[in-house]
C-alpha cells in the first residue's frame, strides 16, 4: 500500500494591498484616526489568535459589494510579535479588492500625516512571503466571526469611539 502525503496548497491572494504601520498609539486610537482620515468605519471585533495563547487586535470595515474591505490587525500581543517586519511594524492595514493606485497613495500619505505614526509603508507581497499565513489566519477569523453573527451572537463587535 502506498502512503499519500496530503499537501496544503495556498492560493495566492489577489487584489490585496497592505500598509505596514509603525506607531506608539493603541489600536483603538489608530482605528479612530484611520476612520477619520480615510473616511472609513473600522469596527473592532474579537481579537485574532495564531496559537490560542496570544491575541492580536482585529478591526474590519466592509464598504459593500464590489468595494473595498479593510482590516486593521495588530502584530503585538503583550511582549510577543505575531510576525516581525523590518522596519518595525505594529499594525497592518489590509485593503482587499481593487483600489486605484492614486487612491492607495493618498491613503498612504494620510496615514503618514497621523500624529504618532512614525512610519507607514507598502508591504510588497511578492517579496514578503510570510504575509500569506497571516492573510489565511485573517480569512479563517472572518469566517468564524460571520458564523457567530449568523448564529445571533453579535457581542463580539465594538464601534470605535468618535467614528
Amino acid at each position: 500500500m502506498v502512503k499519500r502525503k496530503n499537501k496544503l496548497v495556498i492560493e495566492p491572494f489577489d487584489d490585496i494591498r497592505i500598509i505596514g504601520i509603525n506607531t506608539s498609539m493603541m489600536d483603538y486610537q489608530l482605528a479612530h484616526f484611520l476612520n477619520k482620515n480615510l473616511k472609513i468605519d473600522l469596527i473592532k471585533y474579537k481579537s485574532i489568535t495564531n496559537n490560542g495563547e496570544d491575541f492580536y487586535s482585529f478591526y474590519r470595515y466592509d464598504a459593500g459589494e464590489n468595494s473595498n474591505t479593510f482590516n486593521l490587525v495588530g502584530l503585538i500581543s503583550g511582549n510577543k510579535e505575531w510576525v516581525s517586519f523590518k522596519p518595525k511594524t505594529e499594525f497592518l492595514l489590509i485593503i482587499r479588492n481593487y483600489i486605484k493606485e492614486s487612491t492607495y497613495q493618498l491613503f498612504l500619505t494620510k496615514i503618514k500625516s497621523i500624529p504618532q505614526v512614525f512610519h507607514a509603508y507598502n508591504i510588497d507581497l511578492d517579496y514578503n512571503k510570510k504575509i500569506d499565513v497571516i492573510l489565511e489566519d485573517i480569512e479563517f477569523h472572518e469566517m468564524e466571526i460571520a458564523n457567530e453573527q449568523n448564529g445571533g451572537n453579535r457581542g463580539s463587535e465594538f464601534r470605535v469611539q468618535g467614528s
